[in-house]
């Protein structure tokens, strides 16, 4: 009897989320007594808000920059845009939220730097802490490759995080 109640109770379930998907035709729908609503939009914003189509979920986020510029990083150059995408970064620095620790922030990231020029360092400040990011790796063997090459170089502390990365589109 269990059983039963639950796979009825998750056919309900599942059928309201489905009739909830549609959103525009409910908003826009004409019932007596209401006023009458009129969304002017492309159409491809009706099909991303009524779940109609694939939204990219690895795409975050798009960083425009100016128009054929050539960019050399990570053995490829490119021209056009860059793209946030999930992906892997090398954290070489993470202290407190003093002076100090911007600067020895950003010091860890010009000395990693200075050691391996195809990275790009990123500091940033997310309260309470300081931390130093290097490089943008797509996938997480290719990250702990370079913080191999890190530790050779006796870059103490450093360890692989997800993050957003910046990339190129193919």
């Amino acid at each position: 009897m269990r059983k039963l109640l639950f796979i009825v109770i998750s056919c309900l379930m599942a059928a309201q989320t489905q009739a909830q998907s549609k959103f525009m035709p409910i908003l826009q729908s004409q019932n007596s007594g209401e006023g009458k609503v009129t969304v002017i939009q492309d159409p491809r914003l009706t099909d991303i808000i009524n779940n109609d189509i694939d939204v990219y979920p690895e795409i975050v986020k798009v960083e425009e920059q100016k128009e054929n510029t050539k960019v050399e990083g990570m053995g490829a150059i490119t021209e056009g845009r860059r793209m946030k995408v999930r992906g892997y970064r090398i954290q070489v620095y993470w202290g407190g939220s003093q002076r100090s620790d911007q600067t020895k922030a950003i010091r860890a990231g010009s000395r990693v730097t200075s050691m391996f020029p195809e990275l790009q360092a990123y500091t940033t400040f997310e309260s309470p802490h300081w931390r130093c990011r290097v490089g943008d790796f797509r996938d997480r063997k290719e990250a702990a490759d370079y913080l191999a090459k890190l530790r050779k170089a006796k870059v103490e502390g450093a360890m692989v995080v997800k993050s957003e990365i910046l990339v190129y589109p193919k």
